[in-house]
């Protein structure tokens, strides 16, 4: 009979650099927490393990086990930028056929109904991975790995672009069959409106963290903000005047001045705009203070615009109208927003919507052309033959007439 763990993964720091939401707040408790006490309730035979990054070592996350003061709860930590790595350390005591139940601290609303169907599946099939599809609402989510299949994925994973594949070692499984078998948990949970505004009721402090840093300190295999910039500039050239709307402290910005004419920066919160300001020294760029849905800027005022994880905060359509009405005739808009298959009601208490891929595409292709779909599965992680993800970056041209 196989053996399994319940590994809780948390960092009081993002990928990107800021802080972490899993510490943000849910009833007076950090979201890891409740994801923590969760596990211990609905898992009452197995070790759980909150699994965070050395650089967390003797901060707040100390306090989370301390605190919580129970016997089948331990923290480990390792290996900053591969969670791969701290899996296989923390399951060194176990044997090649157990299974990890691995569950997201900010997942503070999993399903554990959902995890132990997929455990039985696991341990009935003797697949190395069993998971939701990848449009399933997160924060309900987690996944099951045979231990056996961790460590034969870390002596596959040999070069540097494989580290994106360290810090989400479901993808690696699900894309190369060849090696791994990947099962989907087919019958798929669902829940009523009510509950799901539950959820979201609970999560509304989680999100004063601020909507988006990404500063020095970002990892940059798991960093899917700045990921996004990355792709952005491959369908843009040094020609082009672009904005970025919605800019926060300026990052993408800077990040993006070296390969264009000139790049511009808007942002609602004067504050977000005035350290942007202080903060960047490249001549070419400039910042405003603007509402995304009513811009001062003139008709057909840029050839590029870039807007990230927004799309979901505004009226869609004031949104849409204003981006087309700035961009000049051909000009490239490229948004990116959460991708989920039941988004009318989304946890994530900042949005007033998230949507499915056809939802998108339908809403984006009323006011411009869809040239390309970028379905990204996990941090920087997608496939070109599959546009389905956690979140999807479109990639979008005005059209000339």
């Amino acid at each position: 009979m196989s053996n399994y763990k319940v590994i809780v993964q948390a960092s009081s720091r993002s990928w990107a650099g800021g802080v972490d939401i899993c510490m943000g707040k849910v009833e007076g408790e950090p979201a890891v927490v409740r994801t923590i006490k969760r596990a211990l309730e609905h898992f009452p035979n197995a070790e759980v393990v909150l699994v965070a990054p050395e650089f967390d070592r003797g901060g707040e996350l100390d306090d989370v086990v301390k605190n919580l003061d129970a016997n089948r709860l331990s923290i480990y930590y390792g290996h900053d930028a591969s969670p791969l790595n701290r899996m296989i350390e923390v399951t060194e005591d176990m044997d090649e056929q157990d299974y990890i139940v691995r569950v997201d601290g900010i997942h503070f609303c999993f399903d554990p109904e959902a995890s132990n169907k997929m455990l039985n599946i696991a341990l009935d099939k003797g697949v190395d991975c069993v998971k939701l599809p990848d449009d399933f609402p997160v924060h309900f989510s987690s996944e099951i790995f045979n231990v056996g299949a961790l460590r034969k994925l870390d002596t596959v994973l040999t070069s540097e672009e494989d580290g994106k594949f360290k810090v989400h070692p479901k993808c690696y499984f699900v894309l190369h069959p060849e090696q791994f078998t990947t099962e989907f948990l087919r019958e798929l949970p669902t829940y009523s409106d009510e509950y799901l505004k539950a959820c979201r009721q609970q999560a509304e402090f989680i999100y004063e963290i601020p909507r988006q840093e990404v500063n020095s300190k970002r990892i940059a295999s798991g960093d899917r903000l700045g990921f996004h910039y990355e792709l952005a500039l491959r369908h843009m050239n040094t020609s082009m005047k672009a904005l970025d709307i919605a800019c926060a402290d300026g990052y993408g910005v800077r990040m993006m001045s070296p390969h264009l004419k000139e790049s511009h920066g808007a942002d609602l919160d004067p504050e977000s705009v005035e350290f942007a300001k202080k903060h960047c020294d490249q001549n070419n760029t400039e910042y405003f203070v603007q509402d995304i849905t009513k811009m001062s800027f003139d008709d057909e005022s840029y050839d590029a615009v870039t807007s990230f994880e927004t799309l979901e905060h505004v009226p869609d359509h004031e949104c849409l109208k204003e981006v087309k009405r700035i961009l000049k005739p051909g000009g490239v808009f490229v948004l990116s927003t959460p991708q989920n298959s039941i988004g009318h009601i989304p946890v994530n208490s900042c949005h007033l919507i998230e949507y499915t891929l056809q939802d998108l595409l339908d809403l984006v292709g009323q006011y411009f052309m869809v040239v390309k779909v970028y379905g990204i599965k996990a941090g920087i992680i997608y496939d070109e033959n599959d546009p389905y993800g956690t979140n999807t970056v479109l990639v979008c041209i005005k059209p000339r007439n």
